[in-house]
């Protein structure tokens, strides 16, 4: 992060620092945004997510603790990154139901103000916040942002931080108890660093803006418009490689180029008597290649691991306890489609699927219908 100035002189003019001039300037979301979920509570992030052009989103908060996150005293960008990070895992692990949100981006960020090279959390009291709104005259400080979209469906993360620098001319001591003992007052408490700068009493002291008001005030639009490029792009080459050709069989066997590629079978594939060696049976007929795998073994292919060469999907008919590795390990492989028989697809499953971004089908290959062979 480039070192804070004092210096006024080299900033340009301000524009208006107010959130309608946030909303003005707002990046518009590129076409065929996904949905969108907020991991915010902030009403300004989500004015600007409305000026962006996204007309409805849901907000889900995560319960953190965010002081025992991240060094105070060390990079800002590297704890916002840290903070926004947290929030977006902890939702993605305890806020979001089995089914329904696979389609979703998540967008979570964080936010410090810094002063002379160091962070400033929300100031604990007023007298605190009349310190820090003072040292500000005839000063700069900045913000330093983070935002985060995860990519729900596909498990992808883009990770960016932002940063603006406001400069002050001097103002006198009793402008701060003014703005204090104003309606919106109370607010300056829950702003980092007691930084207000929109405040009608502050904004006719500010003297030059570098980087984006919207950034300023939390969110910048610019960067959250070009990570949501990148997942409208990302999904449109996933969807030409692999298109949905026969919605109605399900998105794992209704892809003929997936339902018609190499499989793995991962179950006790070897005993007879067990359902898993029906599945590798239709399997092997109806895919181009099938491999045979037994966690239960002592030799052979034991693992997803074990597996030489691509794979386009895999079938699981194992516990729970077992498809849950596995997935990580086809995960980690490349693959993106997992067929989830009965006892196989149970919550672990399915929850380390929506974590790794692998699209995953519950039922079961002996009775579901396959795609037509071309």
């Amino acid at each position: 992060m480039a070192a804070l100035s004092t210096r006024t002189s080299a900033l340009a003019p301000p524009p208006e620092i107010t959130l309608d001039a946030a909303r003005n300037c707002a990046v518009q979301m590129p076409a065929a945004t996904p949905r969108i979920i907020v991991g915010s509570k902030s009403a300004s992030r989500r004015a600007l997510l409305e000026a962006m052009g996204c007309a409805s989103f849901e907000t889900r908060v995560a319960d953190l603790d965010e002081d025992a996150i991240g060094d105070r005293a060390g990079d800002p960008g590297t704890l916002v990154r840290a903070i926004a990070g947290a929030k977006c895992d902890a939702l993605l692990e305890r806020h979001f139901a089995t089914e329904g949100d696979d389609d979703a981006v998540l967008v979570c960020g964080d936010q410090v103000v810094t002063f002379e090279g160091r962070v400033r959390e929300k100031p604990a009291d007023l007298d605190e916040a009349r310190r820090f709104a003072q040292s500000y005259s005839g000063s700069s400080c900045s913000t330093v942002g983070c935002v985060i979209t995860h990519d729900i469906l596909h498990g992808t993360r883009r990770v960016d931080v932002h940063e603006a620098t406001v400069s002050f001319g001097e103002f006198p001591p009793t402008l701060v108890d003014d703005i204090l003992a104003s309606d919106d007052g109370p607010v300056v408490l829950q702003c980092a660093g007691g930084l207000m700068v929109e405040h009608p009493l502050l904004r006719p002291h500010v003297r030059g803006v570098e980087g984006g008001v919207d950034s300023i005030m939390g969110l910048s639009t610019t960067t959250l418009a070009a990570q949501l490029d990148d997942v409208v792009a990302a999904r449109r080459a996933f969807a030409e490689r692999y298109p949905l050709v026969y919605p109605r069989l399900g998105p794992v066997l209704g892809r003929p180029a997936v339902a018609r590629g190499r499989w793995a079978v991962v179950g006790d594939v070897f005993n007879t008597a067990k359902p898993a060696s029906r599945v590798l049976a239709r399997v092997s007929a109806e895919a181009a290649s099938c491999a045979a795998v037994s966690p239960y073994g002592k030799d052979g292919l034991t693992s997803i691991s074990d597996v030489r060469g691509a794979l386009d999907a895999v079938d699981l008919c194992v516990s729970p306890r077992i498809g849950a590795r596995e997935v990580d390990v086809l995960a980690d492989r490349g693959v993106r489609f997992v067929f989830a028989q009965p006892g196989a697809d149970g919550e672990a499953v399915l929850a380390a699927c929506r974590r790794r971004g692998v699209v995953v089908q519950r039922g079961c290959v002996l009775v579901d219908e396959w795609p037509p062979r071309s």
